[in-house]
Formats: C-alpha cells, structure tokens, sequence
C-alpha cells in the first residue's frame, strides 16, 4: 500500500506542472550467462543460466522533500523467482538535522570484504542461485539523527522473507526450497521488527553500534515431503562493526551477539559471530598506476559446525588489482578455506570499460573439495564461469 501511494506520488512530479522539481533520470540493461561444468547427478536442473535486466531510476528533489524509484526487471532462462521489484520506491524529508524516510530501501552495514555479521535490515533475493544473494528493497519507517561527527538512526520493519531459486536454477540445495513459509518462536508474517545504529567517526576510527529485534533473515530449512520449507524465529542481536585506518592498512571488525536464531539443526541457540581482518593497499606498484589491495579475514561462531551459515572456522584470503586505467579496469581473487574441515572455494573476477559504453566482465567459481564441508557440500559439482556485461544509460 506504501509503495502504491509513492508510485502515484512520483508520477505526479514527474508532470510539467512541477517543472520547478528537480529530476534525474537513470538505468542500465545487462546480460549476462552462467555455464556450469558438471552435472548433478539425479534431477534436472539445467547446466545454463541466462538473464537480462533492465534497472530504471528515477530521482526528484524540492526543497526539503526527495524521493527515489527504481525500477528492477529481470527475465531468465530457466526462469527464475522474481521478474519486477522495486528495490528502492521512498520518499525523503529533511529537517535542519532530523531526516525522515518512509518506503523501500536499501540498508548496509558493516566493514568487512567477505561477509558480514552486523549487516541485518534486508532480506535476500536468491532468484539467481543460492550462492550470492541479492538484497531485496526493505519497506520501512526510518527517522535519522545527525550530529557533528555522528548519526542515530531508528527503523521500523514490517516482515519479510527471502525469495529462494526455482527448481532448475543453479546452484541451490540437493533439494529444492519450497515458496512457503512457516513461523514460530515469537516470529509471525505480521511481525513489525525494529532497529537502532549509531554510526560515526573519531580520529581514525569508525564505528557502529547496532540493534535489532524482529524476524530472522535467516530462516531455518525444515525438510517436510521431500523439500525444505523456511522456519522464522524472532530473534534479537547486538552488533559493531569498527575500522581502523592507518596509512595504507585497513583495520577491519565485526561481532555481533544473537539470540533464538535457529542453528545448523534447526535447535534454538544463543550465539557470538565475529570477523577480523586487515586490507593493506600497495599504491604505484611496478612504476604504473596500478593500486593492489591484500585482504585478510578470519570468522568465528561460538557454534562450531552447528553455525547455521558456513562461516563458523573461516580464513578468507583475497587481492584486488585495480589498474586506474579510462576502462576501469581491475582484478579480484579470492579463497575460502574452512579450517575445521579444511575444504576450499575459489573465486576470480574481472571488469573492464569497453567502447567507453558497455561494461563487461567474468566471475569464476571453482570449488576444492567440498564434500567433506557440513555447510557447502551441495556446492561441490557447482564450478562455473559467468559472463556479462551492461550498458548504463
């Protein structure tokens, strides 16, 4: 109903009769296809994946008032779960220091590269595969205080669940994840959630404090006729998230304490997730203009193999080259190594400018041994190559 109200809004502004409002208009088409190398053995999922997308943006600003739509269209073959969203549909007031949004948005927290504990406030769109998921548009109530080096923000979130992958989409479960949804444990569909973060800087420090109570982003998968259906509990976490600064390194944390989030087994549990690392930037390197970026981080969940995710015990190597070219170009490499079953996942991905219009690029994943990971062995036969490219307008 929100979204309705702020779609008729925009559409208003849009008219020659607000011709004193500032507007801007954006977007970008990108196709894209994924190859996978190995079969799986027993179903019939494909061994393709092939998308297109258009995104639109359409941004207005008067006086204290601004807004933002953005408009997400996806086709897919096979087809996925989510054709049209609108990821991001608010509008905005601002008041000397105070800021008002009511709407769809997207919210990040946290510091770190590879993952983040802190980072709470969206659900996630796995349309395209349960190895990276998107974040989908959180309608929300968020009310922002400023203050000289600083800010307090509030949230108010109306439930939401994750958007998991079709049948014969890759790569996802050994079994496939029903569109249903079950609740228990102070979680319902009705369940208005609620958040706190104070977020700053002092010196060469920068800091975030962070609460949250409401539904799981992280549903337990209960096995029920042959497919696993997402259980939500109610859970509450404390976070921070702090980065240090100190000439060319990067001093990177996240920790955060949860209560009743379902683990591994679908049990109840109490829980502490940190990550540490460090990102050292080597500037000027072989007398070129090329910047390299060495990443560090190590994961840590009190829950040993009983963590619901698959970063309980985990060192996460990763170097950036970024070669400050007019094409943009730049490098990423990366290695997951789970140190309790000492299994590995790597990653590789390259971008560059091309014809000063389009942007393309390659992503590469490629499993180690991963059948012998209690989290990651439905990824074992998921090796694939992703190309793509986009054109922004």
């Amino acid at each position: 109903m929100i979204i309705r109200y702020i779609f008729i809004l925009f559409t208003l502004l849009s008219s020659k009769s607000f011709a004193e409002t500032y507007t801007e208009q954006y977007g970008e088409i990108e196709v894209s296809s994924s190859i996978f190398f190995d079969d799986v053995e027993g179903d019939d999922r494909k061994n393709n994946l092939n998308t297109s997308s258009l995104k639109y943006n359409f941004f207005f600003e008067n006086n204290n008032l601004s807004g933002k739509l953005k408009i997400n269209s996806m086709f897919s073959d096979p087809e996925a779960a989510e054709n049209i969203d609108f990821n991001e549909a608010y509008l905005e007031y601002t008041n000397n220091d105070l800021n008002f949004l009511v709407g769809n948005n997207i919210i990040f927290w946290g510091k770190n590269e590879f993952y983040n504990p802190v980072d709470i406030i969206n659900s996630k769109d796995f349309s395209t595969g349960l190895a990276e998921g998107e974040k989908k548009g959180q309608t929300m109530i968020n009310v922002k205080k400023y203050f000289e080096t600083s800010e307090l923000n509030f949230f108010l979130l109306p439930a939401t669940t994750n958007t998991y992958p079709t049948s014969k989409v890759r790569p996802q479960l050994a079994l496939n994840i029903d569109t249903n949804n079950t609740y228990a444990d102070g979680a319902s569909k009705d369940n208005i959630g609620m958040a706190l973060r104070w977020s700053g800087y002092l010196n060469e420090y920068d800091y975030g404090f962070s609460y949250y109570e409401g539904n799981s982003k992280d549903p337990a998968l209960v096995l029920s006729s042959g497919k696993f259906i997402p259980k939500y509990s109610e859970i509450t976490q404390f976070g921070l998230d702090l980065q240090a600064t100190r000439e060319d390194t990067l001093y990177k944390s996240e920790i955060v304490y949860r209560e009743n989030e379902y683990d591994y087994n679908g049990n109840i549990e109490d829980y502490i997730n940190l990550i540490l690392g460090f990102e050292h930037t080597n500037y000027g390197i072989y007398e070129k203009n090329w910047d390299l970026a060495n990443i560090v981080e190590y994961s840590y969940d009190t829950r040993s193999s009983n963590s619901h995710h698959g970063y309980q015990k985990d060192l996460f190597l990763g170097a950036r080259l970024v070669l400050n070219d007019i094409e943009d170009t730049q490098y990423f490499i990366s290695l997951q190594n789970d140190l309790d079953k000492n299994t590995r996942a790597l990653t590789f991905n390259y971008e560059s400018r091309f014809f000063s219009l389009l942007r393309a690029g390659i992503d590469i994943y490629q499993p180690l041994n991963l059948e012998k990971d209690t989290h990651q062995s439905s990824f074992k036969d998921e090796a694939n190559i992703k190309f793509y490219t986009s054109y922004s307008f």
